[in-house]
């Protein structure tokens, strides 16, 4: 599994340097890119099921999806360092692909 940034008229350098900033969130908090994900895609599932009692993410995935968007703030944050402020994308952008 990689990391994939998608960060329109972002350079390729640029997208590598997000990936790299969103690779030093994950060391720090001592988990992998898949564990933080698999968090992510739990917290994901929850809200889509409209936030059932029964069905809340567990501490451990909800701390992982807290490291997941954390990367990804992190990664445009790097990415789009030298950019506009009204041109940084906002929103979830950082992908874990096979």
């Amino acid at each position: 599994m990689e990391l994939r940034l998608n960060v329109r008229g972002a350079s390729d350098e640029e997208k590598q340097r997000g990936i790299e900033a969103a690779k030093a969130v994950f060391a720090a908090a001592g988990i992998s890119a898949e564990q933080a994900a698999d968090g992510m895609f739990a917290l994901e599932g929850w809200d889509d099921a409209s936030c059932p009692e029964d069905g809340e993410p567990l501490e451990e995935e909800d701390n992982a999806a807290t490291v997941w968007m954390d990367a990804n703030k992190a990664a445009i944050r790097a990415c789009c360092a030298d950019w506009p402020a009204d041109e940084v994308p906002p929103h979830l952008l950082l992908e874990l692909v096979d």
